[in-house]
């Protein structure tokens, strides 16, 4: 395996699980889950942040999923990051939608309900991590906020392969936007440079825009919290081997997989006007 593509996510369900199934028979099924946080900015400045996620469920998860699950479950999420590709049929522009293919789910709502913490407590909360490793598409950007922050953002590419039910060995990538605050955003800027393989943790986050025809569009992002640059040779144990790839077992095969992704499926999404850090009321729900 050469590349790191992992998202982790505790959260409660907005919805009752929407299950269907495929042409093949199999079952399948989208989780909308909504996880809330609390972090700290650049400038000290403690925000709450509320992000929504769409997980697809496959097989024996789906199938759980609509036996047990129900609007206002909580469910521990673990799984890959992955954009799929359309064409609108209307107006011919293709379309993007970011989701986390689910792996891994864990049910945690008790038999006998728990009684609530106390508000603001260290211990609620929900979970939202991403991960990835992989290279840099592009240099990093590096801006400053009308306020005196500092944000960039980049993207970083991730490969994924597997063995189809043929036997054939089947490889798919992913593209990610990485977007970043103040120091962090800064040693980037120096550090990253295209092509460079990266370590990069955080959590996701969408927004929305509106088209001038009026039509809403949404981007998915990972806010960095922290990174490291990669493939750095440390002089005082000697040069680093060369590493090689090792093709897995895909654990939730698709019945039809969507074509790749380009290189920047972000590029005809508007830039974001960087006035503070990212708000929760930019989401679209």
């Amino acid at each position: 395996m050469y590349a790191l593509n992992r998202a982790q996510i505790i959260g409660h369900l907005t919805e009752d699980p929407q299950i269907r199934q495929t042409p093949s028979g199999q079952s399948v099924g989208d989780l909308n889950i909504v996880t809330k946080a609390t972090f700290t900015t650049g400038s000290g400045q403690t925000q709450v942040s509320s992000s929504y996620h769409n997980v697809v469920v496959w097989r024996g998860l789906a199938d759980i999923s609509q036996r047990f699950l129900k609007k206002g479950s909580q469910v521990f999420i673990s799984g890959r990051i992955q954009t799929d590709e359309w064409e609108d049929q209307q107006s011919g522009q293709k379309r993007y939608k970011t989701r986390i293919t689910a792996d891994e789910m864990i049910l945690l709502d008790p038999k006998n309900p728990n009684a609530p913490l106390a508000e603001g407590s260290k211990v609620g909360g929900a979970l939202n991590q991403a991960e990835v490793v992989g290279n840099v598409t592009r240099d990093p950007e590096l801006r400053q906020t009308p306020n005196g922050n500092s944000v960039v953002s980049f993207g970083v590419a991730t490969n994924f392969s597997w063995k189809d039910r043929a036997g054939e060995t089947q490889e798919r990538t992913e593209f990610h936007n990485i977007v970043a605050w103040d120091e962090l955003a800064k040693s980037m800027a120096e550090g990253f440079r295209k092509g460079r393989k990266v370590y990069i943790r955080g959590r996701l986050q969408t927004r929305s825009w509106e088209t001038p025809d009026g039509n809403k569009r949404y981007t998915t992002e990972i806010i960095s919290e922290s990174a490291l640059a990669l493939g750095v040779p440390n002089m005082e144990i000697g040069t680093p081997s060369v590493s090689t790839s090792v093709n897995v077992s895909e654990p939730q095969a698709k019945a039809a997989e969507p074509a790749a992704v380009p290189e920047n499926p972000a590029g005809a999404v508007p830039a974001v006007k960087y006035e503070s850090d990212v708000k929760p009321e930019d989401l679209p729900f």
